[in-house]
């Protein structure tokens, strides 16, 4: 996880069905925080993502797009601050949360 000092990080998922597909790792896999696909603010900013994927960076913005989510046929990009990882574990795929 980032500490102070450090970029930003984001991890790239999906939501579709009120849950999260995190890029790296599949629904069957027990969490694996380093196995996650992350990228940096600077990365991020380079590639020109920020207008195709959500920038999620509070608890409240990821359950706002978990809560859209539902419904809907195909994924909805997000890129997740890595500060929200712990929700995250809880509302992946394949989790009990």
């Amino acid at each position: 996880m980032n500490t102070e000092g450090d970029p930003k990080r984001f991890v790239l998922a999906g939501a579709i069905h009120g849950r999260l597909r995190l890029a790296g790792l599949s629904a069957e896999e027990p969490w694996d925080a380093i196995r996650l696909i992350y990228r940096t603010e600077a990365e991020l900013t380079a590639r020109t993502c920020w207008d195709r994927r959500w920038i999620v960076r509070t608890v409240h913005e990821l359950d706002h797009a978990l809560s859209l989510s539902h419904g809907i046929p195909v994924p909805i990009a997000l890129t997740i601050s890595d500060a929200l990882l712990a929700r995250a574990e809880q509302t992946r795929e394949g989790s009990g949360g």
